[in-house]
């Protein structure tokens, strides 16, 4: 079992993301000089839910940026960005000791917070409470680690026992023949590998508007939940995420055979 992770690394976690957005939103606004600062840094990135401003959990239900507190700080990183629009490495740093007060007034409330599980039915699991409009004969699934220090990839009876849980849902309190999810995940085969041989065959494009969300940025955090540096240096060498979010479905049909190990059905 891996050692959970300590206070300390938790404040480094949120300094080395903070400052890997940072970086993403000069990189992203230089690509894309029709979009405001505002956009980018409220829509593209996630800084202001682990700022003090957010007196929520990781997922605050109420929206704070039209208060006094984060429009000051957004006022000086866009400032900051005017003066160094051709220095991204400036441009990240001074523009981190703007956020770094209200990380540091956040950091052990941060630390302590287990409110990201809340909601996940069956262990690792959640699924939607009503069907999508745009996908109604699937019902839409999320992803979270709840195995942390380690990985739920570790446990692969834990991983049959949730998904079987999920295809109960879909075909008893649903009416739904599929399930299916959007998420870097669906560009590592080792997730790949979980699923009947349609889901791969069944991957939409991979979605390349960034967004703020853990689809997008889930990557970048290991299963301890410390900062995945590999793959921040990825991005930062390359300015493109090692994995890109895309939809996949497979039926609840093909699933069940697969965890139930009856015929080819795996990748």
């Amino acid at each position: 079992m891996n050692p959970a992770k300590t206070l300390a690394e938790h404040r480094e976690y949120l300094y080395e993301i903070v400052k890997l957005k940072l970086f993403f939103v000069h990189r992203w606004l230089s690509e894309h000089p029709e979009e405001t600062f505002s956009n980018v840094l409220r829509n593209r990135v996630d800084i202001i839910r682990k700022t003090d401003i957010n007196k929520e959990g990781l997922n605050p239900v109420n929206s704070y940026f039209d208060t006094p507190e984060w429009l000051a700080l957004e006022a000086d990183a866009e400032n900051l960005f005017k003066r160094f629009s051709d220095d991204a490495e400036t441009f990240e740093a001074k523009a981190f000791e703007v956020f770094k007060p209200s990380l540091d007034a956040r950091c052990e409330r941060d630390f302590l917070d287990r409110s990201a599980f809340d909601g996940y039915q069956y262990g690792f699991l959640r699924h939607n409470t009503v069907l999508s409009k745009d996908f109604p004969d699937m019902l839409i699934f999320h992803i979270a680690n709840t195995k942390s220090p380690d990985s739920f990839f570790d446990f692969p009876e834990y991983i049959r026992e949730c998904f079987l849980k999920l295809l109960d849902a879909a075909e008893n309190d649903f009416q739904v023949e599929n399930i299916g999810t959007g998420t870097w995940l669906n560009s590592v085969p080792k997730w790949l590998a979980l699923f009947p041989e349609e889901w791969t065959a069944n991957r939409m494009p991979p979605q390349t508007d960034v967004y703020w969300h853990y689809g997008f940025w889930g990557q970048f955090i290991t299963a301890r939940g410390t900062f995945n540096g590999k793959y921040g240096k990825i991005l930062r060498e390359t300015g493109r995420m090692p994995f890109y979010p895309r939809i996949s479905k497979c039926s609840v049909k093909a699933m069940r055979s697969k965890l139930n190990g009856d015929g080819p059905q795996g990748n």
